[in-house]
């Protein structure tokens, strides 16, 4: 295969990650307003990792680790609040949401923070 054919078959490929990528954030997002928050976090948490995993391959490890942390911090938030919905009580409420607010505060940082890039 061609330089130019290569070529064009990345970008196909690109651009079809950044459609299920935008449709893993959207159909997140849909999920969260209609109230499916651990579909919401499962969600985001697809769309997180393929980011993290398109990095790894452009060799940006620390970008990656960045969206990781983001998307099970995601999950984990998700999950601590469709318990508190519940209105159950349950134990793992609180430390569902500190730990998933918490992984999504350290993967910003490491996205944009002083020690990204």
């Amino acid at each position: 295969m061609s330089e130019t054919g290569a070529a064009a078959g990345a970008g196909i490929v690109g651009t079809a990650l950044r459609i299920v990528v935008g449709a893993c954030f959207v159909g997140g997002a849909v999920a969260a307003l209609t109230g499916r928050l651990v579909l919401a976090g499962g969600g985001f948490l697809a769309g997180h990792t393929m980011l993290a995993a398109a990095a790894v391959i452009q060799g940006q490890r620390r970008r990656s680790v960045g969206l990781s942390f983001s998307g099970v911090g995601w999950l984990l938030t998700s999950l601590g609040l469709a318990l508190g919905q519940q209105g159950a009580g349950s134990s793992l409420e609180t430390p569902l949401l500190v730990g998933g607010l918490g992984l999504v505060a350290a993967g910003t940082l490491l996205l944009v923070g002083p020690f990204g890039g």
